[in-house]
């Protein structure tokens, strides 16, 4: 084998070394990227919750077939209590806040309605005041379990606070769904009627 010869196939390996070489090289830069791109993308939604879904369409359904104003009040502290470890729904008069219905409440509350003030409710007047949903880890009424948190959410008809829809646990999303569903029924019960008693006046 000639020296030219002995050069081209040295040649030839070094240039197959090199090439393997920078395959490798690619294919590991590659995979890192891609690991990179993968770690960076937000995971993914969790499932939804198909129950959860049924149960508050349930509840809208319940509400609007409410014919009363008793009857939506009714039907707001009760789906909020299946959803929640207990609740309540409370009515304001002047400065006082009055229990209209409770579930899960201690037995101690079952044979009169709770009294408080605004300004004692805690969580529930904060949600009066502020006319928003309010949070917080402690309770008007006694020491919540741990973990869990309570939420009130104002029931406003026509720009004003009549009362709050009161939990304890719960999602507060669908909460405030039920609080905001049932203050619209509340205002076209009460619309419906003004109207009829208008009518009435008129006849």
């Amino acid at each position: 084998m000639t020296f030219d010869e002995r050069l081209q196939r040295a040649v030839d390996t070094l240039g197959e070394k090199l090439r393997d070489s920078f395959r490798d090289d690619l294919a590991r830069e590659l995979q890192s990227l891609s690991d990179d791109w993968k770690s960076a993308q937000p995971p993914p939604p969790p499932p939804a919750d198909t129950g959860a879904i049924a149960r508050l369409a349930d509840a809208l359904r319940a509400i609007d077939n409410a014919t009363s104003l008793s009857g939506v009040l009714d039907t707001l502290a009760t789906s909020a209590s299946n959803e929640s470890a207990r609740a309540g729904v409370f009515l304001l008069r002047d400065d006082q806040l009055r229990s209209f219905r409770v579930h899960g409440f201690p037995a101690r509350y079952e044979d009169a309605p709770i009294a408080i003030s605004v300004g004692d409710a805690g969580v529930v007047g904060d949600a009066i005041t502020q006319r928003t949903v309010a949070t917080s880890f402690a309770s008007p009424f006694d020491e919540l379990p741990p973990g869990v948190d309570a939420t009130a959410i104002p029931l406003v008809l026509a720009g004003t606070p009549v009362g709050a829809l009161y939990v304890e646990g719960g999602d507060v999303s669908t909460m405030e769904i039920l609080a905001r569903f049932a203050s619209r029924a509340l205002e076209a019960l009460t619309a419906l009627k003004t109207a009829r008693a208008i009518a009435g006046a008129d006849a």
